[in-house]
């Protein structure tokens, strides 16, 4: 019991906003902790897995404006990249659906659209209070598309207090890159019995600059969020919870499926080919919307056990429409709703003082029925003007597409004197659903039945080398959009799905060493990982992608960490990721496909509670000419390497004019103005024509930034 009564307190110390000072303070007491990566409380030092936290002070002196930019340069992870405002998550080389992502321990990789890009874009950073990254399968307490890591998005909220309390927080920044403004204000109010939490956030950049000076056309958004929570005590130990969040983006263009078009469409075999000119797949608007209803509750019994239940609802809405820069409109029109409903119930219970078992269910159930218009050259491209009814009528997609998933698992901790066991088991039965698919033959159902299951070890030998080892395997069926959507995607080429996909599973051994020497701490690790069925887009034609398992692929790296402590306010780090991939199948024998290359960061901070603080980084990434060029047909291109740096200087006030704390933070990033960018970003080579407007998606230029924090 006392190492779950340590878990609490330390956990509700970090995630309480108005008290960072005391919660840094905690986490060096008790060590850093993580909820995602065993489900409940656990110190990382106990954990047979490599997790990465990123603490709320990190996040709010980053000028950071999609979740990308927070997740760049930590070990073992990088980013898929469409512009300013598209960041999909990579772990480990394994990216988009392959990685799970949570929001408030909610997952929203299930509403996915067909759109690299999108998925860092559903939450505002100056909402987020912390990031958990747990890299590795993790399919055992999350199913579906934790195969490759877990990355938990916890935003903002307070906590109980003793007497009536009203506290908050607000930021205002402003960069010069993207001309770029935002803000966020948030209020708690609270009592020994209840917490309301209602915070927003605003963000708007124009068209950003690369480091030749040159805008990257259309890489400007517009992006608004509201976030309420209530908790209320029913009674001593049981406790509910109401959140309710919406977060919108307004004209985000997916840059990577710029293409200028030569052909005239009646040339064309193709019945929806588009027009003459500039095109490029873009969402004039996407919002997302959770409503979840969450119960916590001990309950009495020789095992102590704790039960938390959730049920929610997760929409996105979104429209996916093309334009034609020529004809000055739309030419392809599509609004989706992704809904999905969620249950969870999850039981900790304690069999012993040196043991933790949890036990649970799972279950969730995706629907989608989306519709296009088309606009042909029979009607001037004007979709919805029905001069051919089979192709100017509204195309139905997908007809009452769904995807429904069922699991039950059991995971068990033993805290030894010299060693701490974990063992998960978990068994899913997930079924695709369709009535109709535009293009697709069938039969379109089909139901996949996975077992997944975990051993590790953590052996706590010395305080200087305690060294840990994992055998792991999770799994991944197949999106709803990789079984029923042949539609053009946002990376330019024409998708053809496959209902009758194989499931990806992914069988990772890692061995890794965490330790304290004196003032410095490092973390190292070491895996290989075999993929069975890998699913990926084989280009089979002139943007054409054929959606296909490959028989084995596999992905070998190393990742590392250390800090030192050179006084007791100055720190220096430095991060390393190396990594490998291939494709085992024996049609294709080479390089995997969009493998990050390698790289390493180093960086010095300064912090004090009140004072001047400081921190500067740099980021050097390798160059990577390993590219898949018989699985992608050569558009897979090679990247150079690169170098930046970044720089924040800031003071830090004491309580003063009404406010708890507040600083003032002025930035510099990519100082030396590098024109640079990263290799997976999805724009081919073929595709590229500065001339007529399509343009490489080169990284933001040298950018000044001053930003405000305060708690009040």
């Amino acid at each position: 019991m006392k190492r779950r009564v340590v878990g609490h307190l330390t956990l509700a110390s970090l995630l309480a906003s108005p008290a960072l000072a005391y919660a840094q303070e905690a986490a060096q007491t008790l060590g850093t902790v993580s909820v995602t990566a065993t489900g409940y409380e656990t110190l990382i030092d106990e954990t047979p897995s490599s997790v990465t936290v990123i603490e709320a002070s990190e996040i709010r002196n980053r000028e950071a404006r999609t979740l990308g930019d927070l997740l760049r340069g930590q070990p073992g992870v990088a980013t898929a990249v469409d512009g300013s405002v598209g960041s999909d998550p990579i772990i480990r080389g394994l990216k988009r659906d392959q990685v799970l992502v949570l929001v408030d321990g909610v997952r929203i990789n299930a509403m996915q659209p067909p759109a690299r890009g999108s998925l860092a874009s559903y939450v505002n950073v100056d909402l987020i209070e912390r990031i958990e990254i747990v890299r590795g399968p993790g399919s055992v307490l999350y199913g579906a598309g934790a195969m490759g890591g877990v990355i938990n998005i916890i935003t903002r909220g307070g906590d109980f207090t003793d007497e009536p309390e009203t506290r908050g927080f607000s930021r205002l920044g402003v960069t010069s890159v993207d001309e770029g403004i935002r803000g966020a204000v948030g209020v708690t109010v609270s009592n020994d019995r209840n917490v309301l939490d209602l915070s927003t956030a605003y963000l708007n950049t124009d068209d950003y600059k690369n480091g030749d000076g040159d805008r990257l056309r259309d890489s400007g958004t517009e992006q608004n969020a509201y976030h309420l929570r209530y908790r209320g005590k029913l009674a001593p130990g049981h406790e509910v919870q109401f959140r309710a969040q919406r977060d919108q983006r307004k004209d985000v263009w997916y840059l990577a499926s710029r293409n200028f078009n030569e052909t005239p469409p009646s040339a064309s075999p193709n019945p929806i080919a588009p027009p003459l000119g500039l095109n490029t797949h873009y969402t004039p608007r996407q919002t997302r919307d959770l409503f979840e209803l969450r119960y916590e509750g001990e309950l009495s019994g020789d095992w102590a056990p704790r039960v938390e239940a959730s049920v929610y609802r997760h929409e996105l809405s979104r429209g996916n429409y093309d334009w034609n820069a020529e004809l000055g409109r739309d030419y392809r029109t599509s609004d989706t709703d992704f809904t999905t409903d969620g249950l969870r119930v999850q039981t900790e219970l304690v069999p012993a003082d040196d043991q933790i078992l949890l036990v649970g269910a799972e279950a969730w159930r995706l629907r989608a029925s989306p519709e296009s218009y088309f606009g042909t050259e029979s009607n001037e491209f004007q979709p919805g003007e029905y001069v051919n009814p089979f192709i100017d009528t509204p195309q139905p997609l997908v007809e009452n597409g769904r995807i429904e998933s069922v699991g039950i698992f059991a995971q068990h901790e033993t805290y030894l004197d010299w060693a701490t066991v974990n063992l998960g088991v978990r068994y899913d039965e997930i079924s695709g659903k369709a009535d109709d698919a535009f293009m697709v033959a069938p039969p379109l159902d089909k139901t996949d039945r996975n077992l997944s299951w975990s051993a590790g070890l953590t052996w706590h030998l010395d305080e200087a080398f305690n060294p840990y080892f994992s055998l792991s395997e999770g799994y991944r069926s197949a999106s709803l959009l990789e079984r029923y959507l042949t539609y053009p995607y946002s990376d330019g080429f024409t998708w053809q799905s496959n209902p009758q996909l194989d499931p990806e599973r992914n069988r990772t051994f890692e061995v890794g060493a965490r330790g304290q020497i004196g003032a410095t701490s490092y973390t190292v690790s070491a895996y290989e990982s075999r993929i069975r069925d890998y699913i990926g887009g084989e280009v089979i034609g002139s943007e054409t992608k054929q959606t296909i398992n490959l028989d084995e692929a596999r992905i070998h790296g190393i990742e590392a960490l250390v800090e030192h402590a050179f006084t007791a306010a100055i720190t220096g780090y430095a991060s390393g990721t190396w990594i490998r991939g291939e494709n085992r199948d024996s049609r294709f024998d080479e390089p995997l496909t969009q493998m990050p290359p390698p790289e390493a960061s180093v960086g010095l901070s300064h912090s004090v509670p009140q004072g001047w603080q400081w921190d500067a980084r740099i980021r050097a990434v390798a160059s990577q000419s390993r590219t898949a060029d018989t699985f992608t047909e050569n558009s897979e291109r090679n990247t150079s390497g690169f170098a930046t740096a970044d720089l924040a200087v800031g003071y830090r006030f004491g309580p003063s004019a009404g406010f708890r704390s507040n600083e003032i933070t002025f930035s510099v990033t990519n100082i030396a103005n590098k024109t640079y960018r990263e290799h997976v970003n999805e724009m081919t080579e073929a595709r590229l024509d500065p001339a007529n407007g399509v343009q490489d998606i080169w990284a933001p230029g040298r950018s000044f930034g001053l930003t405000w924090n305060a708690e009040f």
